[in-house]
């Protein structure tokens, strides 16, 4: 491992030449220049680009003496380097070599793949810096595109010796006093959200808000047909759901077709999606879940973490095939088509419009979240003792379609209420949520290990899963006694005044 103590590069626009450098060092330094090499980098980040917005540089090097894994930061932190050999991308962190790389990249990556986000040639020219004893006391790398049409600037990185460190700083300053900067790392830039009023037609902000959740699809498909990792499926998933929801809020707003054609298409979808998500939810639960266990050990799970791989191969091949079907492809082109034709019509020439004088997008808004929140209000106020698991159920369906109405007609409301409404909504959803996914998982863990009895699994494995069955009842039971806590947050007057002044209380 060595560590970098300071990356520069030249002002934006402006090239640097091998003779200026070794000009402002040679002042302080005999300068020995080495010989000239090529070096493969390929940047790496994950698809959401986590290492980017943390402030952390990831590149897997190709050199001549072998594969490197160089991490920088963007504080300026001395950049880190390791030996990394055979390695191919995508790939969890879990893959990197043990060591100070990874152990500062799994956390940010969390459970995303690296990708390759840049694969360039570049030409690296090394210079020995020797005080005047004829020591070597630092290292300097001149790292430059090989390719004029490369959008990685020229970068220069100095190593100290050990021992040394003062002689790197001081080279640091010449070469800052001579006009090189320190190392900017971008972080990536954020999707830009459409700028709507709430006096805009309705359509307009539906269609801007659906076609981002069908870009998103899009974005998405590559690496969920390739199994990057999980989230792209999740992702997709999450825009299928999203797209579900603002066709049921939109109605007032959408022609017949929408309702009669495209929510029945989207819910062929989500319903495709969700035997892949759940299994990768308990894969990826497995951890939390041998925590659980106190009689049992966690190797007795083993044959449950074998059986969820084989059930979700065999899913995956299912949602896979469906995605490169015909039908899918149908689905995609002509939803585009359905949303630029709505964008196009004005609304008193749109066919089968429940609403016939048209709605603003505040006024659909308002009309939604009023809706909305009168279900939540009617069903959590309906809760009772002995209510049964499905009331609760039905509660968490409705708090969802208040979530996506505040956040679909975010730009057209209060954004400090929306902002405060949807943090008193989150607590009842994590509440309801683990009442909810406890009941279901419950149930699923029961029909696994019907499964893997008639497979002749041992039974300490069953064993296991029976002891997750009671704990899980015991989460369930905990999340029912949160439940009252977490609904009388919602409805106090504060939260109240709040959903009247965003339409949700009339």
């Amino acid at each position: 491992m060595t560590s970098a103590i300071r990356a520069l590069q030249p002002p934006q626009g402006e090239s640097l030449r091998l003779e200026s450098m070794v000009h402002a060092l040679s002042g302080r330094y005999v300068v020995v220049a080495g010989a000239s090499r090529r070096v493969r980098r390929r940047r790496l980040d994950t698809f959401d680009r986590r290492l980017g917005c943390d402030g952390l540089a990831l590149e897997h090097r190709n050199v001549a003496t072998g594969e490197r894994l160089v991490l920088s930061r963007a504080d300026g932190s001395p950049t880190v380097t390791v030996t990394a050999e055979d390695l191919r991308w995508p790939a969890l962190a879990s893959a990197l070599p043990p060591g100070p790389v990874r152990d500062a990249i799994a956390p940010v990556t969390g459970i995303r793949a690296l990708m390759v986000v840049s694969d360039e040639r570049r030409r690296i020219q090394s210079l020995a810096l020797q005080n005047q004893d004829g020591k070597t006391v630092a290292r300097v790398e001149l790292d430059a595109p090989a390719s004029p049409a490369s959008a990685v600037p020229t970068e220069v990185t100095l190593y100290p010796l050990r021992g040394y460190d003062a002689s790197a700083r001081r080279a640091a300053a010449l070469l800052t006093g001579a006009g090189l900067l320190p190392l900017a790392r971008a972080a990536p830039p954020a999707r830009p959200r459409p700028k709507l009023h709430g006096d805009d037609p309705s359509t307009v902000l539906l269609t801007t808000v659906l076609g981002g959740f069908l870009e998103a699809m899009g974005e998405n498909l590559p690496g969920l047909l390739n199994d990057v990792d999980t989230e792209f499926l999740h992702d997709f998933r999450v825009a299928v759901r999203r797209t579900r929801s603002v066709l049921k809020l939109g109605r007032p707003a959408l022609p017949q077709v929408m309702r009669s054609r495209w929510e029945p298409a989207f819910k062929w979808l989500g319903d495709l999606t969700t035997p892949v998500r759940d299994l990768d939810v308990y894969e990826l639960d497995l951890p939390r879940l041998e925590g659980w266990l106190v009689s049992a050990d966690a190797a007795d799970l083993d044959a449950f973490a074998t059986h969820l791989r084989i059930r979700r191969t065999a899913e995956r091949r299912t949602l896979v095939r469906a995605l490169r079907s015909t039908r899918y492809r149908r689905l995609v082109i002509e939803w585009g088509e359905e949303l630029s034709l709505l964008a196009s019509t004005p609304h008193h020439q749109t066919p089968g419009v429940e609403q016939q004088e048209p709605l603003s997008a505040g006024q659909l808004g308002s009309r939604c979240i009023s809706r909305a929140h009168r279900r939540v209000a009617r069903g959590g106020a309906a809760i009772g003792a002995d209510s049964p698991a499905g009331d609760l159920h039905a509660l968490r369906k409705r708090c969802k379609e208040l979530r996506y109405a505040l956040e679909v007609f975010a730009p057209v409301i209060d954004a400090a209420a929306g902002k405060r409404v949807i943090g008193d909504l989150k607590d009842l959803q994590d509440v309801l949520g683990r009442f909810q996914d406890s009941e279901v998982q419950r149930q699923a863990l029961r029909g696994f290990a019907e499964e893997m009895m008639v497979d002749g699994t041992p039974a300490a494995a069953v064993l296991a899963m029976g002891e997750l069955i009671g704990h899980l009842d015991l989460e369930q039971d905990r999340a029912r006694r949160e439940f009252d806590v977490a609904f009388a947050r919602l409805e106090r007057p504060s939260s109240l005044h709040l959903m009247h002044r965003l339409g949700g209380v009339t």
